[in-house]
């Protein structure tokens, strides 16, 4: 008896003649193949040789075997735009107001931080100078007075001898400094009254 298959049922086959599912089926096989490939990739053993972590040791006897641990990955910061100013094109222009106010006013404040930055470091000018000063005549051209300690115990006073002397050398590279500062400062300069 010879069977006969059904004329509607038609079987689709890939390029070599195979019926699809069977091509199908192997598809999905290597690509479950694969994955379970790469899921082992990720789960390499980890190995730390003194400061260094790596999956390929030069020496195993020199290194220690870590855990598997699960990967946690914390992300960055993402830094946020800077807001931008709208200006608008066509300006509609006030009858109190002209252009040259704003500016003057912005020319004022920068003024005005300028005299302020310029009072703070003459005041730490003379303050540093005072300190100075002061260190000088404690110092004593090289030989200061000497305390009832530090007549029995010199190296005491040759550490205090030593430690005036830095400390004048750096109260004269302040005053250096400040002195610079304000030269680089501009000088106030009085604005005309209308």
């Amino acid at each position: 008896m010879r069977r006969i298959a059904h004329p509607r049922a038609i079987t689709i086959k890939d390029g070599l003649g195979r019926p699809f599912f069977v091509s199908l089926s192997r598809h999905v096989l290597l690509l479950c193949a694969g994955l379970w490939c790469v899921s082992g990739w990720a789960q390499e053993v980890i190995y730390r040789c003194g400061q260094e972590y790596t999956n390929a040791p030069k020496d195993l006897t020199r290194c220690e075997r870590l855990s598997e641990q699960a990967v946690t990955v914390i992300t960055g910061l993402r830094t946020q735009p800077a807001p931008v100013a709208v200006i608008p094109a066509d300006p509609m222009p006030d009858e109190t107001s002209t252009k040259a106010e704003p500016s003057r006013t912005v020319i004022d404040r920068q003024g005005e931080r300028d005299v302020q930055a310029r009072t703070i470091l003459a005041q730490e000018l003379e303050r540093v100078q005072k300190q100075h000063q002061a260190l000088l005549l404690s110092f004593n051209q090289g030989a200061p007075l000497r305390s009832a300690s530090e007549q029995t115990a010199p190296l005491q006073y040759q550490e205090r001898v030593a430690s005036l002397k830095a400390a004048i050398d750096r109260t004269e590279r302040d005053i250096d400094s400040l002195q610079r500062e304000l030269a680089r400062r501009p000088a106030p300069m009085k604005a005309a009254k209308p």
